[in-house]
């Protein structure tokens, strides 16, 4: 026979923003985070748990990896431009002289 003998308490702030990072994931309380409520899972705004499951990503890694491929090659080729208008401008004040 299975009976629960604890629940665990989501904790919710009013401005999540506002919490000061420490080391890793974790969050210490701040005068701009504002007071720390506990809620039973499923009550009030903490939201649902999900026993047994896995967390899952929320990020496209193909995505991810294709913007940084495009980023990448936006950034080399305004590097080219600027290198070519450099080569340009010492050639004719060459020529000038």
């Amino acid at each position: 026979m299975r009976r629960p003998i604890y629940q665990i308490p989501i904790a919710v702030v009013q401005n999540p923003n506002g919490l000061s990072a420490r080391d890793g994931t974790a969050f210490d309380l701040s005068r701009d985070s504002g007071s720390l409520y506990l809620w039973n899972a499923g009550v009030g705004p903490a939201g649902k748990t999900a026993g047994t499951s896995l967390e899952r990503s929320n990020v496209d890694i193909a995505q991810e990896l294709t913007s940084m491929i495009e980023t990448q090659r936006t950034y080399s080729t305004n590097a080219k431009v600027i290198q070519t208008a450099d080569e340009m401008l010492t050639e004719l004040t060459q020529l000038k002289r």
